[in-house]
């Protein structure tokens, strides 16, 4: 019995550890060090009037500061992760903003309630592990936290 419990405990490591490298953020290695202002916007609702008020909100911050002096992330979770699928009449817009070095993240634990893989979200997202923890982490970093 004990010789199975080895290999058990040796898989479940492996697990964790395969678990963390796809989850630790490929945003991570992204650098604003001119950066002075960092401002978060959440998007929890779906609807089109919400997704284009965020991005304007998005867009016009940019537009005032300047790619090299914010940096900008936007947490898509529950409803609102319907921003970040691929197909998303926005996905152009979203494509324009990570080119200016805003980052979308989107919350794991509503892709796997909607059964949603990675290939199922615009490329340029990346996967958090809930979008109410990544709000959580980036408001402790001193981040300015936005609901429109």
């Amino acid at each position: 019995m004990r010789h199975q419990t080895i290999p058990h405990r040796l898989f479940l490591a492996l697990s964790a550890l395969m678990f963390l490298a796809f989850m630790s953020p490929s945003h991570a290695k992204m650098t604003h060090a001119f950066a002075s202002h960092h401002v978060l916007f959440q998007i929890s609702n779906g609807s089109a009037p919400e997704q284009q008020l965020v991005l304007a909100n998005v867009a016009n911050v940019l537009k005032y500061f300047g790619p090299t002096k914010v940096q900008i992330e936007v947490v898509a979770f529950g409803p609102g992760l319907r921003l970040l699928l691929k197909h998303n009449v926005h996905a152009g817009m979203i494509g324009a903003l990570h080119a200016e070095g805003v980052e979308f993240a989107a919350c794991h634990n509503t892709m796997n309630k909607l059964h949603l893989t990675k290939a199922d979200l615009n490329p340029v997202a990346h996967v958090v592990p809930g979008g109410v923890i990544e709000i959580m982490r980036r408001e402790s970093e001193g981040w300015n936290y936005i609901r429109p």
